[in-house]
């Protein structure tokens, strides 16, 4: 029977049936992603408790594979359902409402949102984007936070703060037993005491009326050799001491062995340049919400990024990045940022702000003779690596759009000169086809010019421990002049230039040959074959040539990193499995530290 309907209803029909094919495919996808993704998490527990300490880092990093994977299956899927429509802006604004009227009660609309983004990144490549066809910027797409009870437990403190702590431990379920639960949770009852004492004077008399409760997460969070209870003790007033309770699996049993109180201290443990954690919950949204007010101080992203949704953490980071940019006074430009400019990387920022972007440049100074692939590919080895709080994260931008306005004429022409390839300029917007995000830090070298002689000793001691924990993870960074290290604002030493950082087992670490010879040890050309992979730590000590003090301090405490002995002893670690114990807390906050009798550490 023919056809007698009008092209033109016709035509508006089959893209209708076209667009809502469109979305529940990726609805669909987006649906099997959140599954293989929790299914990774879910077996978090069991491995912390068998001590599968490189299951853990490989289950981490084949979570990470699975967003990706899912968008490409998804994008392949949703061009043989398109067709020749799959360009089609039209189509995929259709596509885009019923998808959101699929998701409008979903649990985890946001981040369902930011997956229809991704596959229509993925399909339209570089290809100019309008924000209609994504859910971004407006205040619809912004879930406001949510009550978080389903979440949570409370134990009250009315049979005593002891009791409740000790109930607070025993409502865990392990398949390990303590191997001295009453003398942990004596430490712990008694460390908690102490830091409301000093941070919550209200939860501390309440402590002591027995007048109030200790809140708690029902999921733990795990994270390389360690699992984390969090929570709160909450006044009948409504004050509050957030707390994170540190849980070892050690050969002798499961041991409670620090715990962090208050915000700051928090705020180690989720910091920036730590791997993320894996949270048993159907509800990652909620989670941040209830996350966020335990740690007021932590954006969002910051939140979603540590747990492990690193695709949604972009999307809050770009809103917050808008937000920011119209909050701030039109004076506040993009420069240059503070340090010695990068052979591969032009660098600016904001004064203002707490944040780099860092793109990769169009050439390469000499010596450097990497291409663009070979640094991307270095940044994304650390992405995937156990980045040990030494390593800072970054998330990683496509054709990410700036306020022209912001930018001097004197920086836009040499960003032309830089990384001409790598920018658009489209009426009002500076768009990078390529950057890189990252958290802002002191240079190490520029802050040796500004600290006393008491933080150049310490940040010098922590630059060693820093070399020697990525040593212990099996990373090398290559270029350590201290230019490519941060100081963070707890006096932690990080490292952030990728462009040589490879892993420590692929280095070939050497001791100089000696010559029999005066005339060879003094030519300029060398008197010995040298491989590409081969490493001279004896060397190293030109990373300090230019401040006599701080090598002083350096080589008195970590003197053996100019061995040879010393990296090969590390190489030998990490071919028998061996893990390093790097704890995301001060030593000082550990209960072996801590006697009853000592004073509460406030540092």
């Amino acid at each position: 029977m023919p056809n007698l309907q009008p092209a033109s209803s016709y035509n508006c029909a089959l893209e209708h049936v076209i667009a809502t094919k469109l979305a529940r495919a990726v609805f669909a996808g987006f649906e099997a992603m959140f599954a293989e993704f929790l299914n990774i998490t879910l077996g978090a527990q069991s491995r912390f408790e068998q001590r599968q300490w490189l299951d853990v880092q490989a289950a981490m990093r084949a979570r990470l594979q699975v967003y990706e994977r899912q968008v490409a299956n998804v994008s392949d899927t949703v061009k043989l359902i398109a067709y020749n429509e799959y360009d089609n802006a039209a189509i995929w604004q259709q596509a885009k409402n019923v998808y959101a009227a699929m998701v409008s009660n979903h649990e985890n609309q946001p981040i369902a949102h930011t997956f229809f983004n991704s596959i229509f990144g993925a399909i339209w490549h570089d290809k100019k984007i309008r924000t209609v066809h994504l859910f971004v910027l407006k205040a619809k797409y912004r879930t406001a936070p949510r009550p978080f009870d389903s979440l949570v437990r409370r134990i009250s403190l009315q049979s005593g703060f002891a009791e409740a702590v000790k109930q607070l431990i025993l409502a865990q379920s392990f398949r390990v037993k303590f191997s001295n639960f009453e003398h942990d949770v004596t430490q712990l009852q008694h460390t908690l005491t102490m830091g409301a004492k000093h941070q919550c004077r209200q939860v501390y008399e309440l402590i002591n009326l027995n007048n109030g409760y200790i809140e708690y997460a029902n999921s733990l969070f795990f994270r390389n050799k360690a699992c984390y209870l969090i929570g709160r003790c909450i006044a009948k007033n409504g004050d509050n001491m957030p707390f994170a309770i540190a849980i070892l699996n050690t050969e002798d049993g499961l041991k409670l062995d620090a715990v962090m109180m208050g915000a700051d201290q928090l705020s180690l443990l989720f910091g920036f340049a730590r791997t993320y954690f894996m949270v048993d919950t159907d509800q990652p949204a909620r989670y941040v919400d209830y996350l966020s007010v335990l740690l007021p101080h932590k954006q969002r992203f910051e939140l979603f990024n540590a747990i492990g949704f690193i695709k949604h953490a972009k999307t809050e980071f770009y809103r917050y990045k808008v937000d920011t940019t119209k909050n701030s006074p039109k004076s506040d430009k993009y420069i240059s940022a503070p340090g010695t400019p990068g052979m591969v990387m032009l660098v600016f920022t904001t004064l203002g702000s707490e944040y780099v972007y860092k793109v990769i440049k169009d050439k390469f100074n000499a010596p450097k003779t990497a291409t663009k692939a070979q640094v991307m590919a270095k940044y994304d080895f650390v992405k995937q690596a156990d980045r040990v709080g030494r390593l800072v994260d970054t998330h990683e931008f496509r054709y990410l759009a700036f306020d022209l306005s912001r930018f001097s004429d004197e920086l836009l022409s040499h960003m032309h000169q830089m990384i001409g390839s790598s920018m658009v300029i489209s009426e009002k917007a500076l768009i990078l086809k390529h950057v890189y995000v990252e958290r802002k830090m002191t240079p190490l070298n520029l802050y040796l010019n500004q600290c006393d002689d008491t933080e150049l000793t310490k940040v010098m001691i922590d630059y060693g421990k820093a070399i020697k924990d990525l040593a212990g993870a099996n990373i090398f960074p290559g270029d350590m002049l201290m230019k490519n290290f941060g100081v963070t604002r707890w006096g932690r030493v990080v490292f952030y230039d990728y462009d040589e950082i490879c892993p420590l087992t692929e280095c070939n670490f050497r001791d100089i040959p000696k010559s029999d010879s005066q005339h060879d040890e003094l030519s300029a050309h060398s008197y010995f074959d040298i491989a590409d992979n081969d490493v001279f730590p004896s060397q190293f000590n030109i990373f300090f040539s230019a401040n006599d003090t701080a090598f002083a301090v350096f080589k008195q405490h970590h003197s053996d990193i100019f061995s040879a002995s010393f990296w090969q002893q590390c190489q030998a670690n990490i071919t028998a499995g061996h893990i390093y114990d790097v704890y995301p807390y001060k030593t000082s906050w550990r209960f072996k530290s801590i006697h009853p009798n000592q004073k509460y550490d406030r540092d």
